[in-house]
């Protein structure tokens, strides 16, 4: 048993054994789940330099890397025959800072020297510009390995989407692409306990994602565009990213399920219940994974050897070893740690005890580390139009979807030419992806069966599910008949 307890080292053998990547804090970005994701879908990344000498014109302070000057690359491409007689450099200096921009459109690109991949996440959409795992891409890789073996289909769709390279971002530098693939095999959920012994949780988790994907590339089939295609399949891959870390406490603890409710009454949380009931549902989501990473560090210390004696006795933890602490920071930590012993001296059991210490690492790490599990899920739902307020700073969130995002779910529920009436799409949205919007008593069950404190009632319900009705009429995906029976479908290109 070690005596000091490093509260960074328990988090990331957590995160390992449990969870299967790093949930990083507010910078992560829908940019980097698309980097891990596509790498693991395709199998590879592509180790080529000719992208990078370029595009990347300069870095954030406008240092331009060595090799990548202007006349440098203009020699080159004149060598290799790849620019037209008549192109100046002037011509190729505009050109190459509109290829930077570009790629850095979801701003994940940081040019470093050497132009190492490390913080290098492209915008673009082929096989092409996938790059060695970079910063943040772990959660990417996360979700693209339960896709390639929970729903082939659909990743074995994306992988020929990557393949084929006829976007307008691949044509455009086409003269200085090469395919110079290194194979990627990692998949991180296998070693997972909850995938290897799986409860009812998880496989109504895996079937969600199955069903909702193979109906994805159903639809995929019959989109006329492959940018556009990639982009809500990473909005797809996000939102089961965040479904994934509100799962772990029913995967792992056996608790229920939250559901998420879609508020669309376009009201405040003030003059609304719907909205309130919404903005519950998150708080719910987000002290989910508190209770999940409380059990998770109380496994740990089981695993180092300390019961409720040794944890009684045991000096104040520190989050790394030889980091320095300022006085008020010490008195804090020292605080909290004091105020778990005196709750854990009544603990019946040591199980109750190391629950109560995990407790209070889980609240010293929210305080000690620049990252966090609740401002990662935060910063991907804001980001990619989940959540709602879009400031990412603001405290209370509810379930808003962006059109993005609501067109991702519709794809996903209802295939090309199928028609489904309110109860139909209501069940799938349901069993794919765990979200209510109301309708019917099955949605107040659903909420009222997860523990929520509610105050909404039936009717309310029924008018949020008729606002999410007349917006699905407004985007043409749906058509209130006159007898006032709704029907979803949606179309496609033959």
């Amino acid at each position: 048993m070690s005596d000091q307890i490093f509260l960074k080292e328990y988090r990331n053998k957590v995160d390992k054994e449990y969870v299967g990547f790093t949930p990083n804090g507010g910078s992560i970005k829908p940019v980097h789940i698309a980097g891990g994701t596509l790498r693991c879908i395709y199998g590879g990344y592509n180790t080529t330099m000719n992208i990078k000498r370029m595009a990347l014109v300069s870095d954030s302070k406008g240092n331009i890397p060595a090799g990548n000057e202007l006349s440098a690359i203009y020699e080159n491409l004149l060598e290799k025959e790849a620019i037209e007689d008549g192109i100046g450099e002037g011509s190729l200096d505009s050109l190459r800072n509109v290829m930077q921009k570009l790629l850095s459109t979801d701003k994940g690109v940081y040019v470093v020297k050497g132009l190492k991949d490390g913080m290098i996440s492209y915008s673009a959409g082929s096989k092409y510009f996938l790059t060695k795992p970079a910063m943040y891409e772990d959660t990417g890789e996360f979700i693209g390995g339960l896709l390639r073996e929970y729903c082939p289909e659909l990743a074995g769709y994306i992988k020929e989407v990557l393949d084929d390279g006829n976007d307008p971002i691949s044509l455009l530098f086409k003269p200085v692409l090469e395919d110079s693939m290194e194979t990627f095999e990692r998949m991180r959920h296998e070693d997972i306990p909850a995938f290897k012994e799986q409860n009812a949780s998880v496989k109504w988790f895996l079937k969600g994602i199955q069903d909702s994907g193979v109906c994805l590339k159903k639809n995929f089939e019959k989109h006329p565009n492959s940018l556009t295609q990639l982009r809500l399949f990473n909005f797809f891959c996000i939102f089961q990213l965040i479904r994934y870390m509100a799962l772990l406490e029913a995967f792992y603890c056996g608790e229920a399920i939250r559901p998420i409710l879609l508020d669309f009454t376009g009201l405040s949380p003030s003059q609304s219940s719907v909205a309130r009931a919404s903005e519950m549902s998150y708080t719910q989501m987000h002290k989910s994974i508190n209770r999940f990473y409380a059990w998770g560090y109380a496994k740990q210390l089981e695993a180092e050897g300390f019961d409720k004696e040794a944890l009684l006795k045991s000096e104040t933890p520190v989050y790394e070893q030889n980091k320095k602490l300022s006085k008020a920071g010490k008195e804090e930590l020292d605080t909290l740690w004091g105020l778990a012993k005196e709750r854990a001296e009544q603990a019946k059991s040591d199980d109750a005890a190391r629950l109560i210490f995990g407790e209070t690492m889980y609240d010293m790490l929210a305080l000690e580390a620049s990252s966090h599990p609740v401002n990662c899920l935060k910063a991907l739902g804001t980001s990619s139009g989940i959540l709602y307020p879009p400031d990412k700073m603001h405290p209370n969130k509810r379930f808003v979807l962006s059109q993005d995002l609501l067109e991702m779910l519709l794809r996903s529920c209802v295939e090309p030419g199928e028609i489904l009436s309110g109860s139909e799409m209501r069940s799938r949205l349901w069993e794919r992806f765990g979200i209510v919007v109301g309708g019917s008593s099955f949605e107040l069950n659903k909420l009222q069966s997860s523990g929520m404190i509610l105050q909404v009632d039936e009717d309310s319900l029924e008018n949020n599910f008729s606002a999410f009705a007349d917006t699905l009429e407004a985007m043409d995906f749906a058509e209130i008949m006159a007898d006032g029976i709704l029907q979803i479908r949606l179309g496609g290109v033959e």
